[in-house]
């Protein structure tokens, strides 16, 4: 898959039948600079505005952050407010956790039901 940021954007917003112009007014931007994006003469827009491209598009926001290599802002927003959190994505790194580690975390965290949510629930 080498498609790029700018022609996975044009495909999708073609593929939503939403003209370029109609796009730029929704997030707004200019029709210009959606182009540039479009055609990759400038780099994958700001994580906001990546967040209001995929809502008007009607697409899960993940996958066009992931084609940018941008970070989910609520993501960003919550790593920020927990320093542990942080931390532990310093050590998965420098451990180079992969796919199957992270699968085996979420398994292990739902099994402990980890988390306020499901503590909340147990009561």
């Amino acid at each position: 898959m080498n498609d790029t940021f700018g022609k996975k954007l044009r495909d999708l917003r073609v593929n939503a039948d939403i003209g370029l112009r109609e796009l730029a007014r929704l997030i707004n931007k200019s029709p210009g600079y959606l182009s540039d994006v479009e055609h990759d003469h400038v780099p994958p827009p700001s994580e906001d505005v990546i967040v209001k491209i995929a809502a008007a598009l009607g697409v899960d926001k993940k996958d066009l952050l992931a084609m940018a290599k941008k970070m989910d802002p609520e993501i960003s927003n919550y790593v920020a407010r927990e320093p542990e959190a942080a931390d532990f994505l310093r050590m998965a790194r420098d451990k180079h956790f992969d796919s199957e580690d992270w699968e085996t975390l979420t398994n292990l965290a739902q099994a402990a039901k980890l988390g306020q949510a499901d503590k909340i629930r147990k009561k």
